[in-house]
């Protein structure tokens, strides 16, 4: 079907007529050269013609034309390649396909990411039923869909529960896996901390769960560099058993330690890939030592130290001055309720935190407070001029809600190399007076508080948010920013210490020349060693003004590794651990009516292996089983069709052979 489309009043058409009639007219009134009147008629038409189109053309008239298309049902074969799946159905899934001739038929397998195509191996380490479905309707919406068929064993790890989903196809389950329960003993979490240090003794807890072994005993073991450093035998008094295991482990080596948690077999059980559980943790040698000197008690530094408490890299020590005779053990000193500044503190390089700041009597700042006997309410205002370090939303909120501090009044004669992270504000008015600021004085870095009342802060945030994270951010952020060493190296790595089985292992790398600027004009290589000393031989990739790498997908195990900046002796070194992930081994019960659920919501159904030929003649006879059509309409200027184009080149091409055999050229 077509249509002319125009964009223009339709008088423009006649005068286009009239400009071919005018232009033939001129042409032609003289041409007494022509003898045959009916020649003259012909070459008057075909000039008026040619002009009058040409014309018309230039107007861009456009010619609209509809076409349809067919577009058969589509029928998604979604196929469950996790750890969990121990039947093959790769060839099923194939025979399947092929029994769908009326539709569009597209295959996909998945676990923990979607791939296009049928795998005719299980080796996905995790279950996401939530990702899957909406890469579906990512991939698919709009479209003529008649069905999902998932081939599964409905044993999720990963996303979000389905049944809570919106379906948009109805779903048809093919029921894989047993739902009998077995006798199994395992260990259903592990539960420490990410980091330990040198020679502390840390908590371990472990979840073991039993079914089906009541009476039964197992042996609970901790290996660490393949020594057994715990064991504890369990006698399990019921059928389904739940127990926590707390236990206290001794750090005794430095870096990244596995420790393996085995729970020994039990005769008659099946599954005994539970049974082993391997955790990481970072064991380190440094830990900062933060001293906090009072002269009398403060709930303001009360409520300092509850904050940075929480910190584990922190080891806190509360004394009177009398009490220390070294200062040097100690990277950060806290000082409140003193009248001056110890004359040993102001002669060291150790950074400060004063608390109540403008009652000292100290030279060791550059500002100069000039108060009031008066005592006044002050509010905290945000300096956004501040960029040492970030403030969250929910901090923001806490600063500018929380109840006023309270300091003398007067003013503050500043220096412009200090930093201020709170400005005062009195009624409302905004002031320079800085309530918090950071200054460097003499290569350490020495923070002012001017106002007390920080105490009332964290009660506000315990009465709105029940904890006091927003609080604790503050002080957190401010002891980290004081405490943090500039990495002054040239040659600096950065990696991350543990990584997930299958995923990519990357690394970056910066270095820089003796005005410390960013460069890349050299090459760096890096030598990776497992631990059966086999090595792997990389080379970094210059990126913008650093280096990067992606060494892929490597192995479960403990790896070491040396980068090295050719031609130069600029070396780093360090190790890292590619864990296995043991979600698919927890649970080997096949959960049935979960994709019974899933049917249901969706308005599919549920089949099991045997009864794939009830699966295809279900979606055959359904009803969604329809070819759509679909009506394009298309909009096609007049002068981009060849045919015109070529049927004015014929005409011009006529109207000169005629007027050349007529002697008129």
């Amino acid at each position: 079907m077509f249509g002319l489309t125009i964009d223009f009043p339709f008088y423009y058409s006649i005068i286009c007529i009239f400009l071919g009639v005018f232009y033939a007219y001129f042409l032609y009134i003289n041409e007494h050269l022509l003898q045959s009147k009916k020649i003259h008629v012909l070459l008057f038409a075909i000039r008026t013609i040619f002009v009058g189109t040409l014309a018309f053309l230039f107007l861009n008239p456009l010619v609209k034309s509809f076409s349809n298309t067919t577009e058969k049902p589509i029928v998604i074969i979604a196929q469950d390649v996790s750890e969990s799946i121990t039947e093959s159905t790769f060839e099923i899934l194939s025979s399947l396909s092929g029994k769908l001739n009326d539709f569009d038929v597209h295959k996909f397998s998945f676990s923990e990411d979607v791939e296009t195509g049928f795998q005719t191996s299980n080796i996905g380490v995790k279950t996401d039923y939530s990702s899957l479905f909406s890469d579906i309707e990512n991939r698919f919406s709009n479209r003529n869909v008649a069905g999902i068929i998932l081939a599964t064993d409905g044993c999720y790890n990963s996303g979000n529960n389905p049944i809570f989903r919106k379906f948009h196809f109805p779903v048809y389950n093919i029921a894989l896996g047993d739902t009998s329960v077995k006798q199994d003993v395992l260990v259903r979490k592990v539960t420490n901390n990410d980091i330990a240090f040198l020679g502390n003794v840390f908590p371990l807890e472990v979840a073991v769960a039993a079914v089906k072994l009541k009476g039964k005993k197992s042996t609970l073991s901790v290996w660490n560099n393949g020594i057994e450093i715990y064991a504890e035998q369990i006698l399990f008094d019921s059928n389904d058993d739940y127990r926590i295991i707390n236990m206290k482990l001794e750090a005794k080596d430095i870096g990244l330690q596995a420790y393996k948690i085995v729970l020994s077999d039990v005769e008659g059980e099946k599954n005994i890939e539970n049974n082993i559980f391997t955790t990481y943790i970072d064991v380190i040698d440094s830990r900062y030592n933060v001293l906090i000197l009072k002269d009398k008690s403060h709930p303001d530094l009360a409520s300092y130290i509850s904050a940075i408490e929480r910190n584990k890299n922190y080891k806190i020590e509360i004394k009177n001055i009398d009490e220390v005779n070294d200062f040097s053990k100690y990277q950060l000193v806290v000082l409140s309720g003193f009248p001056q500044i110890p004359n040993i503190l102001i002669d060291n390089n150790i950074p400060l935190i004063l608390f109540g700041s403008h009652n000292f009597n100290s030279n060791l700042s550059s500002v100069k407070f000039v108060q009031n006997s008066s005592n006044e309410e002050i509010r905290a205002v945000q300096n956004d001029l501040f960029s040492k370090f970030t403030f969250s939303p929910e901090l923001l909120n806490l600063i500018k809600d929380a109840p006023p501090l309270y300091g003398f009044s007067g003013k503050d004669e500043l220096n412009i190399n200090i930093d201020v992270v709170l400005k005062k504000k009195i009624g409302s008015v905004i002031t320079e007076s800085p309530l918090l600021f950071i200054e460097e004085i003499e290569y350490r870095k020495v923070a002012f508080f001017t106002a007390e009342g920080w105490w009332k802060w964290k009660l506000y945030d315990y009465s709105i948010n029940e904890n006091n994270d927003t609080f604790n951010e503050l002080f957190l952020k401010l002891t980290q920013y004081l405490l943090l060493q500039e990495d002054k190296s040239k040659f600096r790595i950065y990696y991350e210490k543990q990584i997930a089985e299958h995923t990519n292992i990357l690394f970056d790398a910066s270095l820089y020349n003796e005005s410390y600027e960013l460069i890349n004009n050299q090459e760096i290589a890096m030598e990776i060693k497992n631990e059966s000393g086999v090595e792997f031989d990389f080379q970094f990739s210059k990126v913008s003004q650093g280096y990067f790498l992606d060494i892929g997908i490597l192995e479960n195990g403990y790896y070491s590794f040396v980068a090295k900046v050719l031609g130069s002796s600029f070396v780093k070194s360090g190790v890292f651990e590619v864990k296995k992930l043991q979600l698919e081994e927890m649970n080997l019960v096949a959960n049935h009516g979960l994709l019974f659920k899933i049917s249901e919501l969706s308005n599919g159904n549920l089949f099991y292996i045997n009864e794939i030929d009830l699966l295809s003649e279900e979606l055959n006879k359904s009803s969604k089983n329809q070819k759509l059509i679909h009506t394009q309409e298309k909009l096609t200027s007049l002068i981009n069709i060849p045919l015109i184009l070529l049927s004015l080149l014929l005409l011009i091409s006529i109207e000169w052979f005629v007027r050349k055999y007529s002697g008129l050229i």
